[in-house]
Protein backbone atom coordinates (compact mmCIF):
# COMPACT_ATOMS: atom_id res chain seq x y z
CA UNK A 1 0.00 0.00 0.00
CA UNK A 2 1.26 3.37 -0.46
CA UNK A 3 -0.45 7.12 0.09
CA UNK A 4 -3.35 8.02 -2.31
CA UNK A 5 -4.10 11.14 -0.75
CA UNK A 6 -2.93 13.32 2.03
CA UNK A 7 -4.91 16.14 3.82
CA UNK A 8 -2.88 18.26 6.78
CA UNK A 9 -5.34 21.43 8.15
CA UNK A 10 -3.29 23.41 11.32
CA UNK A 11 -0.46 20.40 12.13
CA UNK A 12 2.76 22.47 13.11
CA UNK A 13 3.39 25.31 10.64
CA UNK A 14 0.96 24.00 8.16
CA UNK A 15 -2.54 25.61 7.53
CA UNK A 16 -4.38 23.68 4.63
CA UNK A 17 -2.41 21.03 2.51
CA UNK A 18 -4.09 18.30 0.30
CA UNK A 19 -1.29 16.29 -2.18
CA UNK A 20 -2.73 13.35 -4.12
CA UNK A 21 0.53 11.42 -5.06
CA UNK A 22 1.12 10.14 -8.65
CA UNK A 23 1.65 6.87 -9.21
CA UNK A 24 5.61 6.20 -9.90
CA UNK A 25 6.69 9.68 -9.29
CA UNK A 26 8.66 10.90 -6.07
CA UNK A 27 6.51 13.39 -4.02
CA UNK A 28 8.96 16.61 -3.87
CA UNK A 29 8.82 19.01 -1.28
CA UNK A 30 10.76 22.11 -1.19
CA UNK A 31 10.84 25.49 0.27
CA UNK A 32 12.21 27.96 2.56
CA UNK A 33 13.17 27.03 6.24
CA UNK A 34 10.34 27.62 8.45
CA UNK A 35 7.27 27.10 5.99
CA UNK A 36 6.09 24.06 6.84
CA UNK A 37 7.67 21.76 4.65
CA UNK A 38 9.23 19.59 6.97
CA UNK A 39 5.47 19.33 8.96
CA UNK A 40 4.41 17.65 6.00
CA UNK A 41 6.69 14.75 6.81
CA UNK A 42 6.24 14.81 10.67
CA UNK A 43 2.02 14.82 9.74
CA UNK A 44 2.47 11.53 8.40
CA UNK A 45 5.00 9.99 11.14
CA UNK A 46 2.53 11.27 13.92
CA UNK A 47 -0.70 10.29 11.82
CA UNK A 48 0.67 6.67 11.27
CA UNK A 49 2.97 5.76 13.87
CA UNK A 50 1.79 8.32 16.84
CA UNK A 51 5.38 10.03 17.33
CA UNK A 52 6.48 13.73 17.41
CA UNK A 53 3.11 14.78 19.14
CA UNK A 54 4.81 17.65 21.15
CA UNK A 55 3.22 20.59 20.18
CA UNK A 56 1.49 19.20 16.79
CA UNK A 57 -1.21 22.14 16.72
CA UNK A 58 -0.44 25.16 14.65
CA UNK A 59 -0.03 27.83 16.77
CA UNK A 60 -3.18 30.11 17.07
CA UNK A 61 -5.66 27.34 16.09
CA UNK A 62 -7.74 25.58 18.75
CA UNK A 63 -7.12 21.87 16.81
CA UNK A 64 -5.49 20.00 13.90
CA UNK A 65 -6.01 17.20 11.88
CA UNK A 66 -4.36 14.79 9.08
CA UNK A 67 -6.08 12.44 6.85
CA UNK A 68 -4.58 9.60 5.17
CA UNK A 69 -5.96 7.29 2.35
CA UNK A 70 -4.10 4.08 2.28
CA UNK A 71 -4.33 1.87 -0.61
CA UNK A 72 -2.69 0.27 -3.96
CA UNK A 73 -4.39 1.01 -6.86
CA UNK A 74 -7.81 1.96 -4.97
CA UNK A 75 -8.26 3.20 -1.79
CA UNK A 76 -8.47 0.71 1.35
CA UNK A 77 -8.16 2.48 4.00
CA UNK A 78 -9.13 5.70 5.59
CA UNK A 79 -6.91 7.16 8.42
CA UNK A 80 -7.58 9.93 10.55
CA UNK A 81 -6.02 11.40 13.78
CA UNK A 82 -7.74 14.40 15.04
CA UNK A 83 -5.64 16.47 17.54
CA UNK A 84 -6.84 18.93 20.22
CA UNK A 85 -4.69 20.26 23.38
CA UNK A 86 -6.93 17.27 25.64
CA UNK A 87 -5.12 14.36 23.18
CA UNK A 88 -4.61 12.65 20.08
CA UNK A 89 -7.98 10.89 18.25
CA UNK A 90 -7.64 8.19 15.97
CA UNK A 91 -9.60 6.53 13.72
CA UNK A 92 -8.99 3.64 10.87
CA UNK A 93 -12.02 2.85 8.74
CA UNK A 94 -11.76 0.28 5.91
CA UNK A 95 -12.98 0.66 2.08
CA UNK A 96 -16.84 -0.42 3.49
CA UNK A 97 -16.73 1.57 5.80
CA UNK A 98 -15.69 -0.38 8.72
CA UNK A 99 -14.15 0.68 11.88
CA UNK A 100 -10.28 -0.87 12.37
CA UNK A 101 -10.05 -2.17 15.72
CA UNK A 102 -6.90 -1.57 18.01
CA UNK A 103 -6.33 1.16 15.06
CA UNK A 104 -2.60 1.73 15.90
CA UNK A 105 -1.58 -1.67 16.74
CA UNK A 106 -3.11 -2.09 12.51
CA UNK A 107 -0.97 0.89 11.43
CA UNK A 108 2.29 -0.48 13.41
CA UNK A 109 1.92 -3.89 11.50
CA UNK A 110 2.00 -1.57 8.11
CA UNK A 111 5.35 0.10 8.80
CA UNK A 112 9.34 -0.73 8.70
CA UNK A 113 11.77 0.05 11.19
CA UNK A 114 13.18 2.72 8.64
CA UNK A 115 10.28 3.39 6.40
CA UNK A 116 10.11 6.98 7.19
CA UNK A 117 14.29 7.83 6.79
CA UNK A 118 16.09 5.00 5.52
CA UNK A 119 18.98 7.29 5.43
CA UNK A 120 18.55 7.18 9.40
CA UNK A 121 20.59 3.94 8.98
CA UNK A 122 23.68 5.73 8.08
CA UNK A 123 23.95 7.65 11.47
CA UNK A 124 23.55 4.39 13.49
CA UNK A 125 27.12 2.57 15.37
CA UNK A 126 28.28 0.32 14.13
CA UNK A 127 26.42 -2.78 16.30
CA UNK A 128 22.94 -1.27 15.91
CA UNK A 129 23.44 -1.40 11.74
CA UNK A 130 24.50 -4.98 12.41
CA UNK A 131 20.66 -5.71 14.21
CA UNK A 132 18.85 -3.58 11.66
CA UNK A 133 20.96 -5.74 8.94
CA UNK A 134 19.79 -8.46 11.20
CA UNK A 135 16.02 -7.60 11.14
CA UNK A 136 15.87 -7.10 7.41
CA UNK A 137 17.84 -10.57 6.40
CA UNK A 138 15.10 -11.87 8.59
CA UNK A 139 17.42 -13.04 10.96
CA UNK A 140 16.15 -13.76 14.83
CA UNK A 141 19.50 -14.37 17.05
CA UNK A 142 17.46 -14.50 20.51
CA UNK A 143 17.25 -17.74 21.53
CA UNK A 144 21.05 -18.51 20.16
CA UNK A 145 22.32 -15.31 21.91
CA UNK A 146 20.63 -16.06 25.15
CA UNK A 147 21.83 -20.28 24.93
CA UNK A 148 25.55 -18.61 24.30
CA UNK A 149 24.92 -15.81 26.88
CA UNK A 150 23.94 -18.71 29.54
CA UNK A 151 27.24 -21.16 28.19
CA UNK A 152 29.64 -17.64 28.79
CA UNK A 153 28.15 -17.08 32.03
CA UNK A 154 28.43 -20.68 33.50
CA UNK A 155 32.29 -20.93 31.62
CA UNK A 156 33.28 -18.05 33.68
CA UNK A 157 32.24 -19.20 36.70
CA UNK A 158 33.81 -22.90 35.92
CA UNK A 159 36.68 -20.81 34.74
CA UNK A 160 37.04 -18.48 37.65
CA UNK A 161 36.92 -22.21 40.24
CA UNK A 162 38.91 -23.78 37.98
CA UNK A 163 41.94 -20.85 38.93
CA UNK A 164 41.14 -20.86 42.24
CA UNK A 165 41.38 -24.50 42.66
CA UNK A 166 44.19 -24.95 40.35
CA UNK A 167 46.07 -22.46 42.96
CA UNK A 168 45.25 -24.38 46.11
CA UNK A 169 46.09 -27.85 44.11
CA UNK A 170 49.63 -26.26 42.53
CA UNK A 171 50.24 -25.12 46.48
CA UNK A 172 49.41 -28.69 48.20
CA UNK A 173 52.34 -31.25 49.03
CA UNK A 174 52.01 -35.00 46.69
CA UNK A 175 50.80 -37.13 49.33
CA UNK A 176 53.13 -40.25 49.92
CA UNK A 177 52.81 -43.49 48.17
CA UNK A 178 52.11 -45.33 51.61
CA UNK A 179 49.34 -43.05 52.94
CA UNK A 180 46.28 -45.32 53.41
CA UNK A 181 42.66 -43.95 52.06
CA UNK A 182 41.05 -43.80 55.50
CA UNK A 183 42.09 -42.54 58.53
CA UNK A 184 43.70 -45.11 61.41
CA UNK A 185 40.91 -45.74 64.21
CA UNK A 186 43.08 -44.63 67.62
CA UNK A 187 40.89 -46.62 69.74
CA UNK A 188 42.27 -50.26 67.89
CA UNK A 189 45.57 -48.89 69.20
CA UNK A 190 45.09 -47.74 72.66
CA UNK A 191 43.15 -51.62 73.07
CA UNK A 192 46.11 -53.26 71.70
CA UNK A 193 48.69 -51.26 74.04
CA UNK A 194 46.47 -51.45 76.88
CA UNK A 195 46.32 -55.53 76.27
CA UNK A 196 50.26 -55.47 76.07
CA UNK A 197 50.20 -53.32 79.58
CA UNK A 198 47.57 -55.68 81.31
CA UNK A 199 49.94 -58.99 80.31
CA UNK A 200 53.16 -57.44 81.30
CA UNK A 201 51.69 -56.17 84.32
CA UNK A 202 50.81 -60.15 84.80
CA UNK A 203 53.67 -61.30 85.21
CA UNK A 204 54.31 -59.15 87.80
CA UNK A 205 51.44 -59.47 90.18
CA UNK A 206 52.51 -63.53 89.41
CA UNK A 207 55.95 -62.85 90.65
CA UNK A 208 54.76 -61.00 93.89
CA UNK A 209 52.03 -64.26 94.21
CA UNK A 210 55.31 -66.35 94.03
CA UNK A 211 57.09 -64.71 96.78
CA UNK A 212 53.84 -64.28 99.31
CA UNK A 213 53.40 -68.05 98.38
CA UNK A 214 57.43 -68.40 98.88
CA UNK A 215 57.00 -66.82 102.16
CA UNK A 216 54.28 -68.63 103.31
CA UNK A 217 55.86 -72.22 102.55
CA UNK A 218 58.40 -70.91 104.83
CA UNK A 219 56.64 -69.98 107.67
CA UNK A 220 54.62 -73.39 107.42
CA UNK A 221 57.54 -75.33 107.58
CA UNK A 222 58.79 -73.34 110.44
CA UNK A 223 55.68 -73.88 112.23
CA UNK A 224 56.45 -77.83 111.73
CA UNK A 225 59.63 -77.74 113.60
CA UNK A 226 58.43 -75.74 116.47
CA UNK A 227 55.29 -76.96 117.05
CA UNK A 228 54.89 -80.73 116.81
CA UNK A 229 51.32 -80.68 117.83
CA UNK A 230 50.25 -78.84 115.15
CA UNK A 231 52.09 -80.71 112.58
CA UNK A 232 49.36 -82.41 110.69
CA UNK A 233 47.66 -78.73 110.17
CA UNK A 234 50.74 -77.51 109.24
CA UNK A 235 51.28 -79.53 106.69
CA UNK A 236 47.95 -79.32 105.43
CA UNK A 237 48.84 -75.92 105.11
CA UNK A 238 52.36 -76.82 103.56
CA UNK A 239 50.77 -78.90 101.09
CA UNK A 240 48.08 -76.18 100.05
CA UNK A 241 50.78 -73.47 100.49
CA UNK A 242 52.93 -75.90 97.96
CA UNK A 243 50.12 -76.49 95.73
CA UNK A 244 49.57 -72.83 95.30
CA UNK A 245 53.63 -72.46 94.80
CA UNK A 246 53.20 -74.78 92.29
CA UNK A 247 50.40 -73.20 90.19
CA UNK A 248 52.45 -69.62 91.01
CA UNK A 249 54.77 -70.69 89.24
CA UNK A 250 52.98 -71.71 86.31
CA UNK A 251 51.23 -68.57 85.74
CA UNK A 252 54.88 -67.21 86.30
CA UNK A 253 55.51 -68.85 82.89
CA UNK A 254 52.68 -68.43 81.29
CA UNK A 255 52.61 -64.68 82.22
CA UNK A 256 56.90 -64.84 80.84
CA UNK A 257 55.33 -66.62 77.62
CA UNK A 258 52.59 -64.29 76.55
CA UNK A 259 55.10 -60.86 77.97
CA UNK A 260 55.66 -58.65 75.42
CA UNK A 261 59.17 -57.63 75.26
CA UNK A 262 60.57 -53.84 75.29
CA UNK A 263 60.58 -53.52 71.93
CA UNK A 264 56.85 -54.29 71.25
CA UNK A 265 55.88 -52.39 73.74
CA UNK A 266 57.79 -49.45 72.45
CA UNK A 267 56.37 -49.43 68.95
CA UNK A 268 53.29 -50.05 70.22
CA UNK A 269 53.20 -46.56 71.86
CA UNK A 270 54.89 -44.97 69.07
CA UNK A 271 51.59 -46.45 66.84
CA UNK A 272 49.86 -44.57 69.08
CA UNK A 273 51.62 -41.26 69.18
CA UNK A 274 51.55 -41.42 65.34
CA UNK A 275 48.00 -42.02 64.61
CA UNK A 276 47.32 -38.33 64.33
CA UNK A 277 50.19 -37.57 61.87
CA UNK A 278 49.12 -40.63 60.03
CA UNK A 279 45.34 -39.39 59.82
CA UNK A 280 46.64 -35.96 58.99
CA UNK A 281 48.70 -37.60 56.56
CA UNK A 282 45.26 -39.09 55.30
CA UNK A 283 43.19 -35.86 55.79
CA UNK A 284 45.86 -33.99 53.62
CA UNK A 285 46.04 -37.12 51.13
CA UNK A 286 42.30 -36.92 50.48
CA UNK A 287 41.99 -33.09 49.96
CA UNK A 288 44.81 -33.50 47.41
CA UNK A 289 43.08 -36.28 45.15
CA UNK A 290 39.70 -34.28 45.81
CA UNK A 291 41.09 -31.44 44.47
CA UNK A 292 42.99 -33.03 41.91
CA UNK A 293 39.78 -34.38 40.87
CA UNK A 294 37.56 -31.56 40.85
CA UNK A 295 40.60 -29.64 38.72
CA UNK A 296 40.27 -32.02 36.48
CA UNK A 297 36.29 -31.80 36.60
CA UNK A 298 36.24 -28.07 35.89
CA UNK A 299 39.07 -28.23 32.75
CA UNK A 300 36.64 -30.56 31.19
CA UNK A 301 33.30 -28.36 32.04
CA UNK A 302 35.10 -25.62 30.67
CA UNK A 303 36.01 -27.79 27.58
CA UNK A 304 32.41 -28.52 27.35
CA UNK A 305 31.19 -24.60 27.54
CA UNK A 306 34.14 -23.73 25.18
CA UNK A 307 32.93 -26.41 22.32
CA UNK A 308 29.08 -25.14 23.73
CA UNK A 309 29.65 -21.47 22.94
CA UNK A 310 31.86 -22.72 19.54
CA UNK A 311 28.17 -24.63 18.07
CA UNK A 312 26.07 -21.55 19.10
CA UNK A 313 28.81 -19.45 17.19
CA UNK A 314 28.53 -21.90 14.23
CA UNK A 315 24.77 -22.01 13.85
CA UNK A 316 25.21 -17.60 14.12
CA UNK A 317 27.42 -18.00 11.07
CA UNK A 318 25.72 -20.55 9.02
CA UNK A 319 22.53 -18.75 9.19
CA UNK A 320 24.21 -15.33 8.46
CA UNK A 321 25.80 -17.24 5.28
CA UNK A 322 22.60 -18.56 4.42
CA UNK A 323 20.47 -15.25 4.59
CA UNK A 324 18.73 -13.25 1.81
CA UNK A 325 20.88 -10.15 2.13
CA UNK A 326 19.38 -6.99 0.86
CA UNK A 327 22.34 -6.94 -1.28
CA UNK A 328 24.87 -8.99 -2.60
CA UNK A 329 28.35 -8.71 -0.50
CA UNK A 330 26.60 -7.31 2.15
CA UNK A 331 28.06 -9.28 5.89
CA UNK A 332 27.26 -8.98 9.45
CA UNK A 333 30.77 -9.41 12.02
CA UNK A 334 30.84 -8.55 14.95
CA UNK A 335 32.41 -4.80 14.47
CA UNK A 336 29.97 -3.68 12.33
CA UNK A 337 28.74 -4.26 8.66
CA UNK A 338 30.69 -5.04 5.63
CA UNK A 339 29.93 -4.47 1.93
CA UNK A 340 32.41 -6.35 -0.48
CA UNK A 341 34.84 -6.72 2.56
CA UNK A 342 34.49 -2.44 3.37
CA UNK A 343 33.37 -1.35 6.64
CA UNK A 344 29.85 0.70 6.04
CA UNK A 345 31.56 3.61 7.34
CA UNK A 346 34.36 3.59 5.05
CA UNK A 347 32.03 3.18 1.76
CA UNK A 348 31.02 6.22 -0.34
CA UNK A 349 28.22 8.53 0.28
CA UNK A 350 26.46 6.67 -2.66
CA UNK A 351 27.09 3.52 -1.34
CA UNK A 352 25.83 4.25 2.28
CA UNK A 353 22.71 5.78 0.90
CA UNK A 354 22.30 3.00 -1.71
CA UNK A 355 22.36 0.30 1.14
CA UNK A 356 20.62 2.16 3.47
CA UNK A 357 17.97 2.29 1.30
CA UNK A 358 17.86 -1.49 0.49
CA UNK A 359 17.60 -2.63 4.45
CA UNK A 360 14.93 -0.46 4.31
CA UNK A 361 13.22 -2.08 1.57
CA UNK A 362 14.03 -5.20 2.72
CA UNK A 363 11.86 -5.01 5.93
CA UNK A 364 8.74 -4.99 3.04
CA UNK A 365 6.50 -3.50 5.07
CA UNK A 366 2.69 -3.26 3.74
CA UNK A 367 2.67 0.71 3.71
CA UNK A 368 5.47 1.07 1.31
CA UNK A 369 6.72 4.35 1.70
CA UNK A 370 10.38 5.93 1.93
CA UNK A 371 11.23 9.76 3.04
CA UNK A 372 14.09 11.42 2.63
CA UNK A 373 14.52 14.58 4.80
CA UNK A 374 17.80 15.74 4.22
CA UNK A 375 17.36 15.66 0.02
CA UNK A 376 19.22 19.37 0.13
CA UNK A 377 22.28 17.27 1.00
CA UNK A 378 22.31 15.08 -1.32
CA UNK A 379 23.49 15.30 -5.02
CA UNK A 380 21.34 14.68 -8.08
CA UNK A 381 23.21 11.45 -8.97
CA UNK A 382 22.16 10.46 -5.50
CA UNK A 383 18.52 11.27 -5.68
CA UNK A 384 17.94 9.68 -8.94
CA UNK A 385 19.77 6.63 -7.72
CA UNK A 386 17.29 6.51 -4.53
CA UNK A 387 14.02 7.34 -7.31
CA UNK A 388 15.21 4.42 -9.07
CA UNK A 389 15.26 1.57 -6.10
CA UNK A 390 11.93 3.43 -4.88
CA UNK A 391 10.25 2.93 -8.46
CA UNK A 392 12.18 -0.51 -9.06
CA UNK A 393 10.70 -1.74 -5.83
CA UNK A 394 7.60 -0.60 -5.99
CA UNK A 395 7.82 2.38 -3.18
CA UNK A 396 6.58 5.39 -2.78
CA UNK A 397 9.06 8.17 -2.51
CA UNK A 398 9.08 11.42 -0.12
CA UNK A 399 11.80 13.85 -0.47
CA UNK A 400 12.36 17.01 1.57
CA UNK A 401 14.53 19.86 0.20
CA UNK A 402 15.67 22.89 1.12
CA UNK A 403 15.13 25.52 -1.79
CA UNK A 404 14.06 29.23 -1.25
CA UNK A 405 12.67 29.01 -4.73
CA UNK A 406 10.15 27.16 -6.21
CA UNK A 407 11.62 24.85 -9.14
CA UNK A 408 9.86 22.82 -12.22
CA UNK A 409 9.58 19.83 -10.06
CA UNK A 410 8.05 19.33 -6.75
CA UNK A 411 5.39 20.93 -4.28
CA UNK A 412 6.70 24.14 -3.02
CA UNK A 413 5.29 25.08 0.33
CA UNK A 414 5.27 28.57 1.55
CA UNK A 415 3.64 29.96 5.09
CA UNK A 416 2.20 26.52 5.38
CA UNK A 417 0.63 25.42 2.12
CA UNK A 418 1.54 24.66 -1.43
CA UNK A 419 2.04 27.98 -3.21
CA UNK A 420 3.71 26.00 -6.44
CA UNK A 421 3.18 22.42 -7.92
CA UNK A 422 5.97 21.71 -10.83
CA UNK A 423 6.71 25.42 -10.97
CA UNK A 424 3.85 26.41 -11.41
CA UNK A 425 1.59 28.82 -9.20
CA UNK A 426 -1.16 27.07 -7.30
CA UNK A 427 -4.63 29.66 -7.32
Amino acid sequence: MKILQLEINDVKRISAVEINPTTGKPVILTGDNANGKSSVLDAIVLTLSNTGLDDPIRHGRPSGSVKITLGQDRAEYLVERKITKKGSYLSVVDAAGVQVPKAQTFLNGLLGNYAFDPLEFTKLKAKQQVEALKQAAGLDFTELDAKRAQAYATRTEVNREGVEVKARFEAMEAPAADVPNEEVSATTLVGNLQELRDKAMAVERAKEESERAKGQLNTAEAEVKRIKAELDAAKDRAATAAEKFVKSEHAVITATEQAPDADALRKAQDAVEAVDKTNAAVRSARLYRETEARLKELCLRAGNLNREIEVVDEKKLDLVKNAAMPLDGLELTDEGVMFNGTFFNQLSTAEQIRISTLVAMAQNPKLRIVMIREGALMNTTNLEMISQLAEGSDYQLWIEKFQENPSSTGLHIVDGAIAFEDGQAVA
